[in-house]
């Protein structure tokens, strides 16, 4: 039997479980406690011999999962209700940790920790963090974790754990302390790189610069800050005699305050103060996804770099601003981006802090002609369906004698079952040619079904993972009106998968999309459909049963069979 939703190869978020057990998806508790994951101690992944990557000081790493991930996805990102773009109120943020994954990061030396909120109430867990991984273990798997991906929706992608990438790992829920025995030979000024350099947004320095280094970072990452703040000053004289420009790339998997917060320096970024909002944002952290990034501390942190917020607070809402940071994870994700920092110079990979002399000397051969290499591609992340035949919305081969609509209505609690227990036994008929199946529309449940079938419709006509998607949000399913299936959340999502951000949230947008999923719901309807999940076997174009409601596998497999 193929690995159902939840095996997905094993590279997902969460814990690595036995390669020789047949895992099974089962949802998580919509609303765990955040002490409830037991926490454990990520094993060191292994670097690629042939990558070439520098494993330095310290790194946030989103950690591999296992197949039981993925419907820990579905719950994690469909929980939380509300745009992914705009930041509560502070005094609505609660400190949460993914399924399996201990939040790590500690108030600063001599902070007062946060109070956390009596009342959870309305909060997701968050969703497993991406899997870590050299080539061929992107984002992308993560979102094999993902894939019930916990439809990270909303809750923003897992949470992170702080380790340093060498042989050894922290306890389980510490911080690993960065290794210093290799100091920077210079004293690093209090304050990051930031005007009368040359910046234009995202880009510090001139866009004819000889060498562009890419900066993948999260801002709730406690690294990336030491690397914002301590290491990026010792560039300037290389940023300003026009040798370096510096691009930061947004890689938000930290949690939901990544977002807001990434959101939060584009918007600066709009009034020229982009790297000054960089800035004072690192030096605003206080523990990951505690309320040190809701909306009112980053209008505050905002106040002390623009003087007037009135544009800012305004923006905060500006979808496309999420749209833009997203649309840099998913990048990040197809590059293979495993942790932050990740600083890429001229085909040369560093993980977590760098020792300044090591990347100051990359930085210099490169502007002195070496010539560049050629970073890893990352192999395609594993999911349930990699090996089946698949076009669109269809599985199999056009000429099967048996041919299997799935009518799916993604809210239906009962759509769970259909994925975990009804697919993984037609995907071994599929495989061997006897059953074609097609997925159908059937969103009666309200808005959110009619969203997520355009999810479905707009990845099936813009990448590979139709059926993948189709799968997470069918075991995320939790009955209508929950808040969870809506854009951001789904464009969170599609960012784990490394999918095109920007042509999905346009495809999203369009009536044209959605109508084709309410007329194929009144086709249903027509032919006497009443809900979904509704099992139809047809031979030879003729309907010979239909199952619904509480379906058996047992019963429409021996249907089929029959045939």
């Amino acid at each position: 039997m193929p690995p159902n939703v939840a095996a997905a190869d094993g590279q997902g978020m969460g814990h690595h479980g036995d390669v020789n057990e047949e895992p099974r998806a089962t949802m998580p508790d919509p609303e765990p406690s955040p002490a409830a994951a037991a926490p454990e101690t990520p094993a060191a992944p292994a670097e690629p011999a042939e990558a070439p990557t520098q494993a330095d000081a310290g790194s946030t790493e989103a950690q591999p999962g296992s197949r039981e991930a993925t419907d820990a996805w579905a719950a994690a990102i469909l929980a939380t209700p509300g745009s992914a773009a705009t930041p509560p109120q502070g005094d609505d943020v609660a400190q949460t940790a993914g399924p399996d994954t201990p939040a790590t990061d500690a108030p600063a030396p001599g902070a007062d920790a946060p109070a956390a909120p009596s009342d959870l109430a309305g909060m997701s867990p968050e969703p497993p963090a991406p899997p870590r991984g050299g080539a061929g273990r992107s984002v992308v798997r993560a979102l094999v974790g993902i894939l019930v991906l916990g439809l990270v929706f909303g809750a923003g992608f897992g949470t992170g754990r702080v380790t340093a990438p060498s042989s050894s790992a922290a306890p389980s829920g510490e911080a690993v302390v960065p290794d210093e025995s290799e100091p920077v030979d210079s004293e690093a000024p209090a304050t990051p790189v930031v005007s009368p350099l040359e910046e234009d947004g995202p880009l510090l320095g001139s866009p004819d610069a000889k060498v562009v280094m890419d900066y993948w970072a999260d801002y709730q990452c406690p690294y990336c800050a030491r690397f914002g703040l301590d290491i990026l000053p010792l560039l300037e004289s290389r940023v300003r005699d026009g040798t370096l420009a510096i691009r930061h790339r947004d890689f938000t998997f930290i949690g939901t305050e990544s977002l807001w917060v990434a959101v939060a320096v584009r918007c600066a970024g709009d009034e020229d103060s982009y790297w000054p909002m960089h800035a004072a944002v690192y030096a605003a952290q206080d523990g990951e996804n505690q309320g040190a990034f809701a909306r009112t501390n980053l209008v505050e942190i905002a106040a002390s770099v623009l003087g007037d917020t009135t544009g800012f607070e305004a923006c905060l809402a500006d979808h496309q601003k999420l749209v833009d940071v997203l649309d840099d994870t998913s990048a990040g994700n197809r590059a293979g981006v495993k942790s932050t920092p990740t600083l890429d110079v001229n085909g040369q990979r560093f993980e977590g802090v760098p020792d300044a002399n090591r990347l100051i000397a990359a930085i210099d051969a490169a502007a002195a002609g070496a010539a560049p290499a050629v970073l890893p591609t990352p192999a395609p992340s594993a999911e349930p369906w990699t090996d089946i035949v698949t076009s669109g919305r269809e599985a199999g081969v056009v000429g099967a004698p048996v041919t299997v609509e799935l009518w799916m209505d993604y809210q239906a609690p009962e759509s769970g079952p259909v994925v975990n227990d009804l697919e993984p036994e037609l995907r071994t008929r599929i495989a061997d040619g006897r059953v074609r199946l097609v997925l159908r529309d059937f969103a009666a449940l309200g808005d959110e079904s009619v969203s997520a079938s355009v999810f479905v419709r707009c990845t099936a006509g813009l990448s590979d993972h139709a059926w993948f998607i189709s799968d997470i949000l069918a075991v995320s399913a939790k009955g209508a009106g929950a808040g969870i299936f809506v854009t951001d959340n789904f464009l969170n999502v599609a960012a784990r998968l490394g999918m095109p951000i920007r042509q999905l949230d346009t495809c999203m947008a369009d009536d044209t999309v959605a109508q084709k999923v309410r007329d194929e719901t009144s086709q249903g309807r027509e032919v006497g459909i009443m809900a979904g999940p509704t099992v139809v076997v047809l031979v030879q174009g003729r309907e010979v049963a239909r199952f619904s409601g509480g379906i058996a596998p047992s019963a429409v497999l021996d249907e089929i069979d029959r045939h």
